[in-house]
């Protein structure tokens, strides 16, 4: 009797620890199931979660079953409406509060469909434009047209890049190298370089992937020394006009926070949806400063001649020191003004913030619930140790970085 007793309460204690087993994996899993999105896609405080970064989950398709042809064309004819609306009060914004971006926009624009210059070979070169001024542009609301108007800037400066480099050689009796990498690098309305250096003198990106250890590759890796953009093809030429296009990306956010909380309709709003879309393109300053000081150690390295040949190179030179300086006081100011518009939001009471391990976090009035987002993505923290250390004294040295 004592046995069977024994053994009925070994087995009770087993099935205890079963199901409680079970309601904690049924917990875990409930829990994890939220993050679902990539690289910090969602915050959770005081039990509510907001989303951050860039991406946001999809909005769910509205598909009215009820509605007649007539309704449906109408719903149609409303939505377009907005969209051309908010279109043109988006052009507006950036005129306004981001002219150096649409002094670029504007200046594409003028540039010819169709462009030919002399080559050095006794050739003729030929460009078209392969873009419209405004074909990055996605969304229907101002918050969507805000943050998909940073893409088209950046990828304007690139169309920019090539374009005008037709007309700069053009209006001073240049030809085209073919055998060199040219571009037009726009840094402001005052401030320009136009760039050619041999092929032959650079590798490509992808070198640096036998350098680059597991730890320190970061979100952007995959695209500019993994990938098949110009990083390849153009080496370093391409990688300066990947950080030229963030800067350019990264001056647009920074200079649109007033339309950020126009499109919100509050300060804190604003604030909140302002960083959560410009944290991204200004951490990309760490990515490309490392990519651009590794290249330029290995080619420090193993091709002696040819780099001392691109630190002789003074239109490189100079726009190479002139971004990284700019984009350097762009991510300070950046910060500064996010702890100004802290400031303000707590002493006028609408919202009450604070900044924890990196993350801008604003509750609103009385509210228990907190939003939070990154002010930089990690890779801001990974890198900067790297970069503030002695490997790059010699670079910095030999291209007057400090």
């Amino acid at each position: 009797m004592k046995l069977i007793l024994k053994l009925t309460i070994a087995f009770s204690v087993v099935i205890f620890l079963l199901l409680c087993t079970a309601d904690q994996f049924l917990k875990t899993r409930k829990s994890s199931s939220l993050v679902s999105y990539g690289e910090e896609r969602y915050i959770q405080k005081n039990t509510t979660f907001s989303y951050s970064d860039v991406a946001r989950p999809p909005e769910p398709i509205e598909r009215p079953s009820n509605l007649s042809q007539g309704q449906r064309e109408e719903m149609r004819r409303q939505r377009n409406a907005e969209r051309a609306s908010n279109i043109e009060w988006i052009k507006d914004a950036v005129r306004k509060y981001s002219p150096g971006s649409w002094y670029m926009l504007m200046h594409y624009e003028q540039l010819p469909e169709t462009a030919e210059v002399k080559t050095t070979d006794g050739g003729i070169a030929t460009t078209e434009k392969a873009v419209g001024t405004y074909d990055y542009l996605r969304g229907r609301s101002r918050i969507d047209l805000l943050a998909s108007m940073e893409t088209n800037v950046h990828e304007l400066t690139h169309a920019y890049f090539d374009q005008n480099s037709y007309k700069y050689l053009s209006e001073n009796k240049l030809k085209l190298n073919p055998e060199n990498a040219q571009g037009y690098i726009y840094i402001s309305p005052a401030t320009s370089f136009f760039v050619s250096f041999p092929l032959k003198a650079m590798f490509p990106s992808g070198k640096l992937s036998g350098i680059i250890t597991d730890n320190l590759r970061t979100y952007r890796f995959d695209t500019y020394i993994n990938g098949t953009t110009s990083t390849q093809s153009d080496g370093i030429i391409g990688l300066i006009s990947e950080l030229n296009a963030y800067y350019i990306g990264s001056e647009y956010c920074f200079n649109m926070f007033e339309p950020y909380k126009e499109a919100t309709g509050s300060e804190s709003s604003g604030l909140f949806e302002w960083v959560t879309h410009t944290q991204s393109t200004m951490s990309a300053f760490f990515e490309f400063d490392y990519f651009i000081k590794e290249y330029l150690l290995i080619m420090k390295k193993d091709h002696r001649s040819d780099y001392e040949m691109l630190k002789s190179y003074t239109p490189f030179t100079e726009a190479y020191s002139t971004l990284l300086q700019l984009y350097s006081e762009l991510i300070d100011k950046y910060q500064e003004r996010i702890k100004r518009e802290m400031k303000l939001l707590d002493s006028s009471g609408e919202a009450g913030t604070y900044i924890e391990k990196g993350w801008l976090w604003i509750k609103a009035g009385n509210s228990h619930i907190s939003s939070g987002t990154p002010i930089f993505s990690k890779d801001r923290e990974t890198l900067t140790p790297l970069l503030e250390s002695r490997r790059y004294r010699e670079i910095e040295k030999d291209f007057n970085l400090r």
